[in-house]
C-alpha cells in the first residue's frame, strides 16, 4: 500500500505545483493516450464556475460524495505513506464517511496528526492538480488516473454498499463518457467536478469550524488532532478552513484568470 499512496500523493502534488510533466513521462503518457487533449480556456472557466454553482443547488445533494471520497482517500493515502495499513472506508447516504487504519506501535502523535489532518485538503489539492493536468493537455490521462484511484477504492477500501454502489457508479459513468464525449467537452466537465470539490471542500471544512465551536464530541478530525497534539480543535478547525481556502483560491484564479477580464467586461456591458 505504501506504494500505491507514494503514487497518487506524488502525482497530485507534482501536479498542484504546476510544473510540466518530464519529458519522458510525456512521451510514455501519448502513447498510452492517444487522443488527449485540452479545452478552450473559456471552456474550462464555463466548467469550473459551473461546478461551483453547482454546489449551491440540489445537484450538491448528489454530487457531495466526490468530496467525501477524496476527503476519506486523504486519510487512507496518507496512512500509506507512513507505513499504517489503510483497513476500510464507509461512504453514507448523508454524505459523512469514516476510514479506518492500523497504526503501527511505534508511532507518534505526530504522524497520528498527520494522517487525521489529511482529509479536508484533499478536495481542494485534488481540484488543483485536476485544472493544471487539464491546461496541460493531460485531461483524459487525469481522468484516467481518477478512475483508477475510485477503483482501486472499490477493490480494497469502501466496505459498505451505498459506498460501493455510488463509486462504481461513477467509474461506469466515466467508462462512457470517455467513450463518447470529445476530449474538449471532458476537459470542461473535469474543471466543472474541480470546481465543484473547490467550493464543497470549504462547506465541508466551514461546517467542521461550527461543529468544533458549538457540538463537542461529534467525532470531527479537528477533535482528533487535539488528542494527539493539544490544539484546541476550534484552531485546527480554523486551519482546515483557511488551507481549503487557500487552495481553492490557487485553483479558482487557475481556471478562470486567461479569460476573467473577457467575463467581467461581459458582465459590464448586461448591467
Amino acid at each position: 500500500m505504501w506504494l500505491v499512496s507514494a503514487g497518487v500523493l506524488v502525482t497530485v502534488l507534482f501536479l498542484c505545483t504546476g510544473q510540466l510533466v518530464p519529458v519522458s513521462v510525456a512521451s510514455t503518457l501519448d502513447h498510452i493516450v492517444e487522443r488527449d487533449g485540452t479545452s478552450t480556456a473559456q471552456l474550462i472557466a464555463m466548467g469550473y464556475l459551473g461546478g461551483m454553482i453547482a454546489a449551491f443547488t440540489p445537484l450538491r445533494l448528489l454530487l457531495r460524495y466526490f468530496v467525501t471520497v477524496v476527503h476519506e482517500l486523504g486519510h487512507a493515502f496518507m496512512a500509506g505513506l507512513l507505513l499504517a495499513r489503510p483497513k476500510s472506508i464507509y461512504i453514507h447516504p448523508s454524505s459523512s464517511g469514516l476510514a479506518t487504519w492500523e497504526i503501527p506501535p511505534n508511532w507518534g502523535r505526530f504522524r497520528a496528526s498527520l494522517v487525521a489532518a489529511a482529509g479536508y485538503p484533499a478536495p481542494s489539492l485534488a481540484s488543483l492538480a485536476a485544472v493544471n493536468a487539464v491546461q496541460q493537455g493531460r485531461t483524459i490521462a487525469w481522468s484516467i488516473f481518477s478512475v483508477g484511484v475510485l477503483s482501486l477504492a472499490v477493490l480494497f477500501l469502501i466496505r459498505n454498499l451505498w459506498g460501493f454502489l455510488w463509486t462504481a457508479g461513477v467509474i461506469v459513468g466515466s467508462y462512457f463518457a470517455y467513450q463518447q464525449v470529445p476530449v474538449e467537452f471532458a476537459g470542461a466537465l473535469v474543471a466543472c467536478v474541480a470546481g465543484f470539490l473547490t467550493v464543497n471542500s470549504i462547506q465541508f471544512s466551514w461546517i467542521q469550524f461550527k461543529l468544533a465551536r458549538h457540538a463537542r464530541g461529534s467525532g470531527i478530525d479537528a477533535e482528533a488532532i487535539e488528542q494527539y497534539l493539544r490544539i484546541p480543535s476550534s484552531v485546527v478547525s480554523m486551519g482546515h478552513l483557511a488551507l481549503t481556502v487557500c487552495i481553492g483560491y490557487f485553483a479558482t484564479r487557475l481556471a478562470i484568470e486567461s479569460v476573467w477580464r473577457d467575463m467581467y467586461n461581459w458582465i459590464s456591458e448586461i448591467y
